[in-house]
């Protein structure tokens, strides 16, 4: 009887030991995962900047590959299935689409993504993808066509010209942002400043602006506009630049057109624009009203940033 109880006491101590040991194992694997995953989500995301020619030739027609959003970290399938200047490419199944519809929050849209493209091999490429379903498509996937993504001197097919939103995606995945601004005169800067707020890449903005200054109530202005895009830019006087806008407000369906003055301060590491040159974009009153517009306008693959400069 004696024996009995003893033994029973031994096993009921090897039991708790078992279970102290297994919990133990338990929590180490669960914080060195979560140690892992948190690494992964705060590990910046980024592609190699290729040029078209050389993506050409490594992800070729009918090539499948990867497309991770650098913002959301989301990613789907694809598959390319042409496009000469760029590449043309379609979701490869029904969930690929609706991974890439939520990208765009549920609204297919021409606005320019910034993402990572990446091969079988394993390689990541730097790349710019638009939204919207055009054209023809083969595959079944609910995609009403094929949708285009630009990689580092990618033109389009119908004008033949680079497409300078793409190109700014494309530095932001390769995470090359400030080498490229760095490298840009008071014009292109002005220039890439209109097309991130054409973009909503309010980041990209608070990078241009002059921040001596609160420019937060600025940006949460700008939320208000839906596109916006820049006719001509002629240089007044030094650093001040005039500048024919084009608008469309959230709340209306109506273009506006304005010239207003930007003046620009040239600061390290590269120029800055002045917080208060951008004001008067908020006061619809002094805005020219242009027609009402079509939901086709500026929605078209090939209206790229094509700025005068004088």
């Amino acid at each position: 009887m004696i024996i009995d109880i003893g033994r029973k006491r031994v096993a009921l101590g090897l039991t708790i030991i078992l279970f102290i040991l297994a919990l133990l194992l338990y929590r180490y694997i669960f914080n060195n995962n979560n140690e892992r995953s948190q690494h992964l989500d705060n590990e910046t995301l980024c592609g190699e900047m290729l040029s078209w020619d050389e993506v050409n030739k490594v992800f070729p027609k009918y090539a499948k590959a990867k497309v991770i959003d650098v913002d959301t970290r989301l990613s789907f399938q694809i598959q390319r299935r042409g496009g000469s200047r760029h590449a043309d490419v379609q979701p490869l199944t029904s969930n690929d689409t609706a991974i890439m519809k939520s990208i765009y929050s549920g609204k297919w849209s021409w606005k320019r993504k910034a993402v990572i493209i990446e091969l079988d091999s394993g390689k990541r490429i730097a790349a710019s993808m638009n939204g919207m379903p055009h054209g023809q498509g083969a595959i079944e996937n609910d995609f009403d066509g094929h949708f285009c993504i630009h990689f580092k001197d990618c033109k389009t097919h119908g004008s033949n010209k680079v497409d300078l939103a793409h190109q700014m995606m494309i530095w932001k995945s390769a995470n090359m942002l400030d080498d490229h601004f760095q490298t840009l005169g008071p014009e292109d800067i002005i220039a890439v400043f209109f097309i991130a707020i054409d973009q909503q890449e309010l980041n990209i903005v608070r990078k241009l602006l002059n921040t001596e200054v609160n420019v937060e109530p600025l940006l949460k202005n700008l939320e208000m506009i839906e596109s916006i895009k820049i006719d001509k830019i002629k240089n007044i006087e030094g650093n001040t630049f005039s500048v024919d806008i084009r608008m469309v407000y959230k709340d209306t369906n109506r273009e506006f057109r304005k010239n207003i003055s930007i003046n620009t301060t040239e600061k390290m590491p590269y120029w800055k624009i002045d917080a208060n040159s951008i004001i008067p974009l908020f006061d619809k009153n002094t805005w020219v009203t242009l027609d009402q517009i079509s939901n086709n306008t500026w929605e078209e693959e090939d209206l790229e940033v094509d700025v005068i400069m004088e």
